[in-house]
């Protein structure tokens, strides 16, 4: 993505770290202008709390924590909370 080799799987694992989640998934997804983006779909445990409408608590919570833990370009533009990862 813009340059850089991305390892969705070591992104994941560095999510699964954070004490409120259980489970993550991460993705490139691609915009309609065709740019590439990473988006993090995670399960949280119940101690997340709910985050309200915009989850920006969770977001900025998960963010800090990939941040000081993997290059800048490795953190996910966009966090979605889910119930339960489909199978």
């Amino acid at each position: 993505i813009r340059g850089f080799r991305i390892e969705p799987g070591e992104i994941a694992a560095r999510l699964c770290e954070h004490a409120w989640v259980r489970e993550a998934v991460v993705v490139a997804r691609q915009d309609r202008a065709g740019d590439k983006h990473l988006v993090a779909y995670v399960v949280c445990g119940p101690e997340a709390g709910s985050d309200g409408d915009d989850g920006g608590a969770l977001a900025g919570a998960l963010r800090a924590h990939l941040g000081a833990r993997l290059p800048d370009y490795m953190v996910p533009s966009a966090f979605v909370r889910l119930d339960g990862l489909p199978l």
